[in-house]
């Protein structure tokens, strides 16, 4: 097992909330513990886990552009006190060279693997479904990411050599799947279909109806070609929501003066629902 670069020293416990949402047929409400670990390889991840009696389904949460893992922090908290171990990495996210988007997916493909080198020491079960969350851009990349099987097989872009097994469960929030600004000559694509496989992951698109930043038609279209390709693949629109409003957020300006917390969310309760319940739904098959 690789060791961790750095482990900050900072743990905060964040008391229990009432939040009622059932995990794997029961319901649990847990305190949560917070640390940031980080490797050679990744950014920082922050790690967001029940102090309970586990071991618990690990879930990866993948921000937006110009974000940071810490921006979900309400949605992977929530998740946490029902008995989940979240895992939010922070990446980078330049889109203007193809330096920086090799990067994008270096930070998230690392940050996954090694995610998975730890999960058992945070409490992580790695035989549970193992679920991919993206808001915004991070949304696409927990698509493509998720859906794509082999990443790198060579090992010659990845400083994280190895293969690892894709998602069970994939829940895409708010994404502007087919709408990246690319540079010209562009080495890679975060949306493209006809590099899915993994046939066999559940896959749920979340988005609100009023959402500007990335309108509908986005996630419409991505559920058509999911249903095309013959996925397992469900839509939840969410009335009234805009893009902010599922991840706990009130985007200032439009989001681009920023975002402040929105803790008492409609949409965002609603989208624990949805995580929720297609983990749960993972769990049940045969």
């Amino acid at each position: 097992m690789r060791t961790a670069r750095s482990v900050h020293a900072a743990v905060v416990l964040i008391l229990v909330m009432a939040l009622t949402a059932a995990c794997g047929g029961k319901d649990s409400f847990y305190e949560v513990k917070t640390t940031v670990v980080s490797h050679a390889n990744t950014q920082d991840i922050t790690v967001f886990e029940p102090q309970g009696t586990g071991p618990f389904p690990i879930v990866l949460a993948l921000h937006g552009i110009n974000g940071k893992g810490s921006d979900l922090t309400e949605l992977a908290t929530r998740l946490a006190r029902t008995g989940l171990v979240v895992f939010a990495p922070t990446y980078r996210s330049d889109l203007t060279t193809n330096e920086g988007l090799l990067q994008t997916v270096i930070d998230t493909e690392c940050a996954y693997r090694y995610v998975r080198s730890i999960a058992a020491d945070h409490g992580g079960d790695l035989a549970q479904p193992v679920t991919f969350v993206g808001w915004s851009m991070g949304a696409t990349l927990a698509l493509q990411g998720g859906l794509t099987e082999e990443i790198d097989p060579t090992g010659q872009v990845l400083p994280c050599v190895g293969e690892v097994p894709r998602a069970d469960v994939i829940v895409a929030i708010s994404g502007c799947h087919d709408d990246f600004d690319f540079p010209e000559g562009a080495v890679l694509d975060f949306y493209n279909p006809s590099t899915w496989g993994n046939k066999d992951a559940h896959v749920v698109l979340v988005h609100g109806d009023a959402d500007t930043n990335c309108p509908p038609r986005h996630s419409k279209d991505a559920f058509a070609e999911l249903q095309r390709r013959g996925y397992d693949a469900k839509l939840v629109m969410l009335p009234g929501a805009d893009h902010f409003a599922p991840v706990f957020h009130e985007g200032i300006n439009g989001g681009k003066g920023g975002m402040i917390a929105a803790p008492d969310s409609p949409a965002g309760k609603r989208t624990v629902e949805v995580i929720l319940d297609a983990i749960a739904s993972a769990k049940d098959r045969p």
